[in-house]
């Protein structure tokens, strides 16, 4: 009887420490996971900048104890100078890079400063899951260091589809796995969809970390540092970057000096013509203009069956108040032979405009609408 006691006594002390223990696990998750989310915020957001040019703002990571930081080129695309941002409210110029690649949309940049950064956590042999939770930190709409979660929903060597909000601004931040680690830079967002968000994945730049840096010691505008420190390569990485994100008005200040200090390939005569005439379109430099008639010039002696070149010439000689140049004439003739579709597209178009009269929405339209065929014709 006495020993029946005993064991039933010890059930019991069993069963009420077991209850403990399941209290403990049970209440105590929420407040834990809570106070981790909290840790991981404050532990990353000192590794975050918030970045702004003349033209606007975004958002980058430090990744080197020197102040090394990651962002996307295209928040640094139009750039005069860059700022950057700490959150206890320190400021610093930019004054190089380590790696440029506005294709892929990587910008290494270096910071002017002998102050030590906290660099954010890369575990490079990290997998990632669909479905694992993540974190972003970034500067949505100029919000600074803004927090938010969602997850993973699909993953591949060229990006990440993440679930997080994110807004203008993003571009640039961090993608954050539970553990605080950086899974890669917030590139874009699908703005007919929600909460379709993409992220370029660590593969793309953290071999380029330790690239030597190139520092602008003379102070140049950023854009001109840029074309000053730069290849014969990047011409096509920059006439690429242009088509594929429609930055062309933008991009042909970094094309423009490529064409006086190299010798550009005859094949992208044409589409220098064609940056030059998208830059004069938007920004109403004569300069602009006569750059594109020189390049569609120059491509249509060497190749005089080319669509974009024909399509464009006769509307850069009206333009420039040249529309009696004996060249139109041949010009439409061989538009009309080799390519009867942008012919027919340009008569309608010129029909159009002679209705328009003095309405200048109307114009828009039809510079719009030219401008559509003609980059049509041109990225082929």
């Amino acid at each position: 009887m006495f020993v029946k006691k005993i064991f039933a006594l010890i059930c019991i002390a069993v069963v009420f420490s077991l209850n403990i223990t399941f209290a403990a696990e049970t209440k105590n998750p929420e407040n834990a996971s809570s106070a981790d989310t909290v840790s991981l915020y404050k532990n990353a957001v000192n590794s975050m900048v918030y970045i702004e040019t003349q033209e606007g703002l975004g958002s980058g990571v430090i990744v080197k104890a020197d102040g090394t930081l990651i962002t996307c080129f295209h928040v640094i695309a139009n750039a005069d100078y860059i700022m950057v941002k700490l959150n206890d409210g320190s400021m610093y110029n930019v004054n190089g890079f380590r790696y440029i690649n506005p294709v892929t949309d990587v910008a290494i940049l270096t910071i002017d400063s002998t102050r030590r950064f906290k660099p954010i956590k890369i575990d490079k042999n990290y997998k990632m899951e669909i479905g694992e939770k993540i974190y972003t930190i970034s500067n949505p709409q100029g919000k600074q260091f803004t927090f938010s979660d969602g997850m993973i929903s699909q993953y591949s060597k060229d990006n990440i589809q993440f679930t997080a909000p994110i807004s203008t601004g993003s571009s640039g931040g961090a993608l954050l796995n539970k553990n605080g680690y950086l899974l890669g830079i917030i590139t874009s967002l699908m703005k007919e969809a929600q909460n379709v968000n993409f992220a370029l994945p660590n593969e793309y730049y953290i071999s380029k970390i330790e690239n030597s840096a190139i520092i602008n010691h003379d102070n140049l505008k950023w854009t001109d540092f840029l074309v000053a420190n730069a290849n014969e390569e990047q011409v096509k990485l920059y006439t690429q970057y242009a088509l594929n994100k429609a930055q062309i008005g933008i991009i042909y200040k970094y094309l423009k000096p490529f064409g006086k200090r190299y010798d550009v390939p005859e094949e992208y005569y044409s589409m220098f013509g064609f940056f030059a005439l998208y830059a004069y379109m938007y920004n109403d430099n004569d300069e602009y203009l006569n750059d594109s008639l020189y390049w569609y010039e120059k491509s249509y002696k060497i190749n005089p069956k080319d669509e974009s070149t024909l399509f464009a010439l006769p509307m850069l000689y009206i333009i420039s108040g040249n529309s009696k140049n004996n060249n139109i004439r041949n010009i439409m003739v061989k538009l009309n032979k080799y390519y009867p579709n942008s012919y027919n597209k340009y008569v309608e178009l010129s029909k159009k405009s002679k209705k328009c009269n003095n309405n200048s929405n109307c114009h828009v339209e039809v510079i719009l609408d030219y401008l559509e065929h003609l980059t049509d014709i041109t990225s082929k």
